[in-house]
């Protein structure tokens, strides 16, 4: 076992945080180096075998990893990393099945809550002693529209929540599938006082959701996006935000991370998370175990173990 490990390098990026027991189930199988891979030298980069990851590795960066094998993504989506410099460094990536639905759902509903509600608004009043001066009446949920626009394991637990509400649920059709009464996308868009992003990014070379698509929205919709910031154009959404066009939005993801447009989230109908929809304790722990277990397993099937 102990040469096993000295055959294996593995580096956790920094943004990847293991219990104690997490710990000692990688390091049963691989000599572990925890390090921010953003912050290390080339010459660091090339002595691993395999990279754990859950942040965004420029290509500059990857193409250090010359002895590297695999790449674990602890994402659904592995688009943290060019799958065409990885394959053509021989590099296997994995990402994790889709985990945490509930926590982005119930997330989802927090940022519709705080948006249709005025939460922030109203809470910056109390303190500035303006009261109610200011203030529009708030939405109310019951019998309004929801347009779902990707409909997985996430999107389906955002419909279930929003049923329970009393909302009418509008599901956009995919390109590649469609559900039993779905909708295509501008239909979605034109119907929906709540519109709320979920979609992968998978084959998509340009937002989802720009200039013209919120043109097609309902005056005074609200957007959330919990998904990934590439879907939406940032500076689109910001002009529609300025103009009235929209009542609101509410992002927990953005276009680069951490994100800088002060413009956007300062704006006073913008509810801003810092990408933490996924993060509980029961989400983290649950995306760590099949990071570990997939990587482990990877090692052993090529080392017939």
């Amino acid at each position: 076992m102990k040469q096993q490990k000295q055959q294996w390098q593995c580096a956790v990026d920094a943004t990847i945080q293991l219990s104690e027991r997490e710990r000692d189930q990688l390091e049963r199988t691989f000599t572990v180096e925890y390090m921010d891979i953003h912050k290390a030298t080339k010459q660091q980069l090339a002595n691993f075998d395999m990279f754990l990851i859950h942040s965004k590795i420029p290509d500059t960066c990857m193409e250090s990893f010359v002895k590297c094998k695999y790449i674990g993504i602890r994402a659904h989506n592995t688009d943290y990393v060019s799958s065409d410099l990885a394959h053509k460094l021989g590099i296997e990536l994995r990402g994790i099945p889709q985990l945490g639905e509930n926590a982005v759902a119930e997330h989802t509903f927090s940022l519709i809550f705080a948006v249709a509600k005025q939460l922030f608004l109203s809470s910056d009043n109390i303190n500035e002693g303006k009261w109610r001066a200011g203030l529009q009446p708030n939405v109310e949920l019951r019998g309004k529209h929801l347009g779902i626009i990707g409909y997985g394991t996430i999107g389906r637990a955002v419909a279930s929540i929003g049923r329970a509400l009393g909302m009418h649920t509008l599901i956009a059709a995919s390109r590649t599938s469609a559900e039993d009464g779905s909708l295509s996308l501008e239909e979605v868009l034109q119907q929906s006082d709540i519109v709320t992003l979920h979609a992968s990014t998978r084959g998509h070379t340009e937002p989802l959701i720009n200039k013209r698509q919120l043109e097609m929205m309902k005056d005074g919709a609200i957007l959330i996006n919990t998904a990934r910031g590439s879907l939406l154009n940032d500076a689109d959404l910001e002009a529609a935000l300025r103009s009235g066009k929209l009542m609101g939005a509410g992002l927990d993801v953005y276009p680069e991370e951490p994100y800088t447009n002060r413009g956007l989230y300062e704006l006073p109908n913008v509810v801003c998370t810092p990408h933490l929809a996924f993060y509980t304790n029961e989400t983290i722990s649950s995306m760590n175990q099949h990071l570990l277990e997939q990587a482990i397993h990877y090692y052993n099937d090529r080392n017939g173990s």
